[in-house]
């Protein structure tokens, strides 16, 4: 059913030259589906891009801990193999962390990242991130 529905979606952006925007979980919608993303964490986007850019190249390592969480099939390309896990839970979105939000889950976090949230690295015309220490 699910598949029925998104290519109508697609028969009818193709036809009628349609818009959407979606918010989902659902990395393989978003692939299928998407031409441009934004990944948000605790309400801010911390990158986006085409889906090219944001799916086959994440900068921010938020982005890179969902795309390793996604189910793989060992032996299919980019199957099995190591995953990216980060600690802990996620804070309240009522009272984020002071500086970057994901600084207290982050691997690659340091003393700037607790002191001020990231301004926006312009990577390329249509690929930017909110990471002091991107890619």
């Amino acid at each position: 059913m699910q598949a029925q529905i998104l290519n109508l979606l697609t028969d009818l952006q193709a036809r009628l030259g349609l818009a959407y925007l979606f918010i989902t979980h659902n990395i393989g919608v978003v692939d299928f589906l998407a031409h441009e993303v934004a990944v948000m964490y605790l309400g801010r986007i911390v990158e986006r891009g085409t889906v090219e850019e944001v799916l086959r190249g994440p900068c921010h390592p938020y982005t890179q801990a969902l795309l390793a969480a996604v189910p793989k099939i060992e032996g299919m390309e980019g199957g099995g193999g190591e995953r990216l896990l980060v600690p802990g839970d996620p804070p309240s979105p009522a009272h984020p962390p002071a500086g970057c939000h994901f600084h207290p889950r982050c691997p690659r976090a340091t003393a700037r990242c607790h002191g001020a949230y990231p301004e926006t690295a312009v990577l390329s015309a249509t690929h930017s991130v909110r990471c002091y220490f991107p890619g």
